[in-house]
């Protein structure tokens, strides 16, 4: 149920031991129509021109994505499968460290960790870049953002602040053997360098390359929403590491399909020990501050409730948000004795709250219904979500009209 890899390669374990490993691009892995280009809109408000959080100027996204059969697990003579791999989302263009971003978040439920998220939310300002991986690489993820970051600003820690890099996690140990150390600092830096904005590829990939959501395959997700307010028009945009959830809570629309799919669909082999978690990424260019974009964070978690969602007490549902509209200077903070920021009023943030939660539905949604399907160490799968069930399901329930389904052809 993989995709079948581009390039074969010779790859060298850290033991030294050499193993058959597939190396993809990122941009080369398969990647399956949405609900929305098959014609099923999702909420009420329009989406930017990719429907993604790079819709925002100045925000890129990056994957490392590692897809791997035979390798060595070290100190064992036993062979395995490797799925797992590093996202990056750069907030802004410019010098993220010298001019930050106002920034809030929100934690659901706190079975999980984002390592820097304390700092954002005492602070209100976010200075590095974000990245997400599987909980076993933080470490070396969050070692890789600092050499960057140390390379970048040499005066990191002897002429100016230390850093606390955010780096997000979910666990993809049911199909990736993490007793490999397959996501290495160098996959953070490469994450961050080969950031880019346009169409982001999503399902199984990066970050979300292991990751299941609720009982399919697909990890990563991107959704954007288009509010206009007065004379202005700004854009809300989500990405997720989707990790959560049972196939039966699945919601489409408001339609609990996921009912019908638990009842159609094998029940062996499915994940039964772990809910999963999720991670939330929003990005907006409407200038708020620290406070207004903590209360936006919880609105993500009314949109992970929507598509099913109910946040189990092993899980993580962690968000944070960000503002490109409202930065401030590092070396000005310390000299200017008041700070004056332009932000919206409260009376007129709703909108902003309902663009919020519709983009995490979708962007959860995106990222089970754009994976082919993934398999995994030890036989064990996790299949592609049956789309044209799903739509059978909505037009036998609903009277709303329902798009036929088409033929789903990979994405180039």
């Amino acid at each position: 149920m993989a995709p079948t890899p581009a390039v074969k390669n010779d790859g060298i374990d850290m033991t030294g031991r050499r193993a058959v490993s597939w190396h993809m691009p990122t941009q080369d892995l398969p990647s399956r129509l949405t609900f929305r280009d098959l014609g099923l809109t999702i909420g009420r408000l329009p989406t930017g021109p990719n429907n993604a959080i790079t819709d925002i100027k100045g925000v890129r996204v990056g994957h490392v994505t590692h897809i791997e059969d035979d390798v060595p697990v070290p100190g064992t003579d036993t062979r395995t499968r490797v799925r797992t791999g590093v996202t990056a989302v750069l907030p802004a263009d410019g010098d993220v460290y010298n001019n930050r971003l106002a920034a809030g978040g929100f934690v659901l439920n706190g079975v999980g960790d984002m390592t820097g998220l304390n700092q954002v939310l005492e602070w209100g300002w976010l200075e590095t870049p974000i990245l997400l991986t599987n909980t076993m690489s933080v470490g070396r993820v969050h070692a890789g953002t600092v050499r960057y970051m140390m390379k970048r600003y040499p005066g990191l820690g002897h002429g100016s602040d230390v850093i606390l890099p955010v780096v997000g996690e979910t666990d993809d140990s049911f199909l990736n053997d993490v007793r490999v150390p397959a996501n290495t600092e160098d996959d953070a830096v490469r994450a961050i360098r080969t950031a880019r904005s346009g169409p982001v590829p999503q399902g199984s990939v990066g970050a979300g390359t292991g990751m299941m959501t609720f009982d399919f395959a697909g990890g990563i997700g991107t959704s954007s929403r288009v509010v206009v307010l007065g004379p202005d028009s700004y854009v809300v945009g989500v990405l997720v590491l989707s990790n959560f959830g049972r196939m039966r809570n699945l919601t489409v629309e408001g339609a609990v399909v996921g009912r019908d799919l638990d009842r159609l669909l094998p029940k062996e082999g499915r994940r039964e020990e772990s809910y999963g978690s999720v991670i939330v990424v929003v990005g907006t260019d409407a200038p708020l501050i620290s406070s207004q974009l903590s209360r936006v964070a919880k609105r993500a978690a009314l949109g992970l409730g929507r598509v099913g969602s109910h946040a189990a007490s092993t899980s993580g549902e962690i968000v944070i948000a960000f503002s490109t509209r409202n930065r401030s200077p590092r070396q000005k903070l310390g000299k200017r004795r008041y700070l004056l920021q332009h932000f919206i009023s409260d009376v007129f943030i709703n909108d902003l709250y309902e663009a919020t939660i519709e983009a995490t539905e979708e962007a959860v949604l995106n990222a089970v219904a754009a994976s082919s399907g993934m398999d995994g160490r030890d036989g064990q799968e996790a299949r592609a979500l049956p789309v044209d069930k799903i739509f059978e399901i909505l037009r036998r329930g609903r009277r709303v009209a329902v798009p036929a389904t088409r033929p789903r052809p990979s994405r180039p």
